[in-house]
């Protein structure tokens, strides 16, 4: 895949960008959300090598610095939907970046025939979720205490809410339920 927009091209990952990947992922290492507690400067290779063979993460290159400055992951989930999902270096936040990245690969997936994009946050992460609205995803569900990624001191999981937001393919036509035969 690659996507060009103003500031940005989103494309295949490249080995030539571990450094780059190595720099914004060491910071997610005691985020606050999506965190990645077990990554290290050691395990880069082993990262970028991963993610030049996927086909569910995307880098995220700004054009005027050919710098990868995030990701776009596009997982596939089943009845022809993906998960969204973005991390950017914390040096390009607040920059429209991650919405014109997330709009874009949200609007190439829709050209490719994809039905339903979602995307899932911790209702405290505001950035995250208003950046799901302003890319046109739809807030669908609350879910209380349904996700841990960390445990407290006794082992015990620590439980988060999650909001669910998501888009369907505005180029499908659903069927009114009075037109289904049974």
């Amino acid at each position: 895949m690659r996507i060009e927009t103003e500031f940005l091209i989103i494309r295949n990952f490249e080995l030539k960008d571990e450094s780059d990947l190595c720099e914004y992922m060491l910071q997610r290492v005691n985020a606050e959300f999506e965190a990645y507690p077990d990554f290290t400067r050691e395990k880069a290779g082993e990262e970028i090598q991963y993610r030049s063979k996927s086909d569910e993460f995307y880098a995220i290159e700004l054009k005027a610095e050919h710098k990868v400055i995030g990701n776009i992951y596009l997982g596939k989930r089943d009845f022809n939907s993906r998960e969204l999902g973005y991390v950017l270096n914390e040096k390009y936040h607040k920059k429209g970046y991650g919405s014109e990245a997330g709009k874009a690969a949200v609007d190439y997936a829709f050209t490719q025939g994809l039905h339903r994009i979602y995307a899932e946050c911790a209702p405290q992460n505001t950035s995250s979720w208003k950046l799901m609205e302003k890319i046109g995803l739809k807030r669908e569900a609350h879910f209380r205490k349904n996700v841990s990624f960390r445990s407290d001191s006794n082992g015990n999981p620590i439980y988060w809410d999650t909001y669910v937001y998501a888009a369907l393919n505005p180029k499908e036509e659903f069927p009114q339920v009075k037109d289904i035969v049974l």
